[in-house]
């Protein structure tokens, strides 16, 4: 599949693990707006008898005494409704064939028709007289009706609740599933979908402008809010399910009256609308919210039963991995009754079960402690723990336990090296061995380097340790209880060949302290690492990882969308820091960094690496005066020629003649420090961060909004090309004619051209190849060359376009065209088609490439 076909499949997880009986009529409400058609797409797919009813052939009605005509464009003006307020709506314009859409309607307007003049539940006549006019038969009944993203569009939801209640049969069953406008993820600092501003949901849109509140398509609600429409229209039986983190992906479902009996901070990915302007971790408040009654009033969503008569559902929890493609796609259901299912989500997938049954044959064969299991009706099955989650386990012995721990993890160590029979070195390929071996060149230095290591010493050996035939690298603590005195194992889906057992033991370590920094206080992770002798391949052992989770989750295609909604760390504590100062001093501090500095005495604040980061980047254009530490014992002495002082002098200077540069990572005692001594002009430098110095040249000037602009003087010489900012990225090893022709074809479309240059390492890492040329020469040949604005070094593991884009905000990435067929390089596309770049790919130079030279140096030499 396709990475846009698997995003297609997202939402439909929703409905995915309902349970619908074959032979059941359904009507699925379908909107202009939100996922609705997707997931009657869905159904169908399943071979389900499904009716597809327009939202509009329901809500049309909405408004008492209006008068419908079938013929042309009708407009209907101030219909003044008296109904505690006395509301206008103008200029609903209704389409002829019943095809119609409102516009201009404040959101006051749309908050206050909720109710239907009706008083009662018994509305067969009104419904039969709205059934005649929408054309609905009035013989169609529906076993189930299904509202998914339906609420939010509609304009009198209580109105459109009845009239789906009039289409059911008297057995009959609503599904609906909404956003909650007070769902954690708007507390967190994610955007209103529907406004694309911050709180305006948790606020109710109380405070829209005017011109917002006629231009919405939609809006949220509560949870109390959902089942008060719901009550009133007459469904007065229903089970709320809170969804996690969204409806749009569904990952986790929770009957109201369940909770869980484990941590969800590594079970749920949270996923926004913009994830740029969150400023919290939200699943670290997840724990919180379950011991204060918190979770299921604040869930990003509700899946919402609602049976006119009958049982409801007896699942109290869904896990969904939907993401990860329609063979790898599992719900897992815990049922009332003490079991748990899971069930494959599509047909492709119903081979997963019988593997899931296989390995725990496998397992429970090698010792290890398994759940018992068995299939049934197409469905994995075993019973419901009671146990202690393993990695709750963990975390609440470390801190009240440290030497109990250690022999509880070295147990579980145990476990891991006897989970499957050991290989001989004989019996690995070792060229093949490492992840990624596939893309090694014929130069890679590395190319024999396990091979060694396995044929070497005994402490190479044990460095490297015990290789496994099959490695179950989700045998960790996350997927495993704690019951009598024993570790319980569930799960266990896929499993790689020639695997280091230390890679598994790695992610249980990782999977411990995720998201609890405070146990790295009572024993620092990396003592654990000493401790089993992972430090040294830790870079092989995440290479497993990363090759297991992408084949598991199918990573690599969804990896521009996990970007686009998933926030990022550094985001979110950039963003935190925003609120502890006005704009003006966060720009001052933290952004631009450089102002005040010219004709200035520069001082860094703090001595260590970050201070050198400044230099190597900065100290050519910069010149430094001294350092500033508060460490009495540094006073005095001397760093390359430059002193150490105290910060104090500073006291003695005038403001306007020196500036301060804090290069420290815990830089917040120093601001603190800085600002009660009332020193004002001083920045923070961010190692990470690429700053306009190192980008604007001169005929170029940085605008408020962080963009280069090419000056009108420039712009005027020559006539404008089709982009502004260019960028491209190669390692551009024994430069030839095809790396400039590339060049010369991209700095033709566009004003300024900056190249990222591969160092080394990312060579030796990424393209499993050695460069002839060194870095350093490398992009001083293309600094050189006269279609090149501007070179820059590509940081070793920050060299993606995403990252690329937030850092530069270039309009066009160029690139070779062997590349134009890679549907990673197509997810690039997209992520850049999204920001309002662009992708081009230029054909290469016939007859010449790096790889063409190297093989015919390495043929003469």
């Amino acid at each position: 599949m396709t990475p846009e076909q698997r995003l297609r499949e997202l939402p439909k997880g929703i409905m995915k693990w309902y349970k619908v009986e074959k032979d059941s009529k359904i009507g699925c409400i379908v909107a202009e707006y939100g996922n609705s058609r997707l997931i009657a797409e869905a159904l169908e797919e399943d071979k389900l008898c499904v009716s597809q009813i327009p939202l509009e052939k329901l809500d049309k009605f909405r408004v008492n005494q209006i008068s419908l005509e079938k013929e042309d464009k009708l407009c209907v003006n101030q219909i003044s409704l008296e109904k505690e307020d006395k509301l206008c709506v103008n200029q609903i314009s209704l389409e002829k064939e019943d095809k119609f859409c409102v516009n201009q309607i404040s959101l006051e307007k749309r908050d206050n028709i909720k109710e239907c003049a009706m008083d009662t539940s018994e509305h067969c006549e009104e419904c039969q007289g709205n059934l005649d006019s929408a054309n609905i038969d009035e013989k169609e009944s529906y076993d189930i009706i299904i509202a998914v993203d339906i609420i939010e569009y509609a304009f009198d939801v209580v109105h459109v609740l009845r009239f789906i209640r009039s289409l059911l049969k008297p057995d009959g069953k609503l599904l609906v599933a909404a956003d909650n406008r007070l769902g954690i993820r708007y507390f967190c600092g994610d955007q209103d979908i529907f406004t694309g501003k911050n709180y305006d949901s948790i606020e109710n849109y109380r405070h829209l402008l005017p011109w917002e509140r006629e231009t919405i398509k939609g809006r949220t609600y509560s949870k109390a809010e959902l089942l008060c429409f719901l009550e009133k229209a007459g469904f007065l039986k229903h089970c709320v399910y809170s969804v996690f983190p969204r409806i749009s992906n569904p990952q986790l479902l929770l009957a109201e009256d369940y909770m869980p009996n484990e941590a969800l901070d590594i079970r749920v990915f949270p996923e926004y609308n913009n994830p740029d302007t969150v400023f919290l971790m939200e699943e670290e408040l997840y724990p919180d919210l379950m011991k204060n009654g918190l979770l299921h009033g604040m869930a990003n969503g509700f899946f919402i039963e609602c049976p006119l008569q009958g049982e409801l559902s007896p699942i109290q929890q869904v896990t969904l991995s939907g993401e990860r493609g329609l063979e790898n796609a599992m719900a897992t259901m815990i049922g009332r009754n003490g079991i748990v299912m899971k069930r494959a989500m599509y047909q492709t997938g119903q081979k997963k079960i019988q593997l899931l049954l296989d390995n725990n044959k496998y397992l429970t064969a090698h010792g290890v402690k398994m759940i018992d299991a068995k299939i049934e009706d197409d469905a994995f099955v075993m019973p419901y723990v009671t146990g202690k989650p393993a990695n709750d386990y963990f975390r609440e012995l470390l801190q009240c336990d440290i030497e109990a721990f250690l022999q509880k993890l070295d147990a579980f160590w145990e476990i891991v090296c006897h989970s499957s029979d050991s290989v001989l070195p004989e019996e690995v390929n070792w060229e093949q061995f490492e992840p990624g071996w596939e893309k090694r060149k014929k130069d890679d230095p590395n190319r024999d380097k396990w091979k060694k290591i396995a044929l070497g010493t005994k402490e190479e050996r044990e460095e490297l340790g015990v290789i496994l035939k099959r490695g179950y690298l989700d045998l960790v603590s996350l997927n495993c209880f704690y019951l009598d005195n024993s570790f319980v194992f569930y799960d266990q889906e896929l499993f790689l060949e020639n695997v280091p057992a230390k890679a598994i033991m790695v992610r249980t370590i990782e999977f411990i302290y995720k998201f609890n920094d405070q146990l790295d206080r009572i024993l620092p992770r990396k003592e654990l690492f000493e401790r089993y002798g992972m430090l040294k391949y830790m870079e092989l052992y995440h290479k497993f990882i990363s090759r297991f989770l992408n084949i598991l989750r199918g990573d690599d295609g969804l990896s521009d969308y996990f970007k686009e909604g998933r926030r990022d760390y550094g985001t979110v504590l950039d963003n935190r820091k925003r609120l502890n100062y006005s704009g003006e001093q966060y720009t001052m501090i933290f952004k631009d960094i450089f102002h005040h500095i010219r004709g200035r005495r520069l001082y860094l604040f703090g001595s260590g690496k970050y201070a050198q980061r400044f230099l190597e980047k900065y100290g050519h254009i910069y010149p430094i005066t001294g350092y500033l530490d508060n460490d009495q014992n540094r006073w005095g002495t001397e760093i390359e020629g430059n002193p150490v002082l105290n910060p104090a002098i500073l006291k003695q200077m005038n403001p306007v003649e020196y500036k301060v540069i804090v290069c420290i990572s815990n830089y917040m005692p120093v601001v603190r420090q800085l600002r009660r001594e009332g020193i004002p002009n001083f920045s923070v430098f961010n190692p990470n961060l690429q700053y306009r110095d190192e980008i604007v040249p001169e005929n170029q000037s940085l605008e408020t909004d962080g963009m280069l602009r090419v000056s009108e003087s420039s712009l005027s010489k020559k006539s404008a090309p089709k982009y502004n900012i260019g960028y491209i990225a190669g390692v551009f090893d024994l430069f030839h004619i095809g790396h400039l022709n590339l060049l010369r074809r991209a700095k033709e479309q566009c004003n300024y051209l900056i190249v990222g240059v591969v160092t080394d390492e990312g060579v030796i890492k990424h393209k499993k190849s050695s460069p002839k040329i060194p870095f350093e020469e490398r992009i001083a040949i293309v600094r050189a060359c006269r279609y090149v604005d501007k070179a820059v070094e590509i940081p070793l593991d920050q060299g993606d376009t995403d990252e690329a884009y937030r850092r530069y905000r270039f309009d066009v990435q160029f690139s070779g065209s062997d590349y134009a067929d890679d549907p990673k390089w197509g997810a690039k596309k997209a992520f850049l088609q999204r920001h309002g770049a662009d992708l081009v790919f230029f054909p290469y130079t016939e007859g010449i490439s790096t790889t063409q030279l190297k093989d015919a140096i390495n043929k003469q030499g």
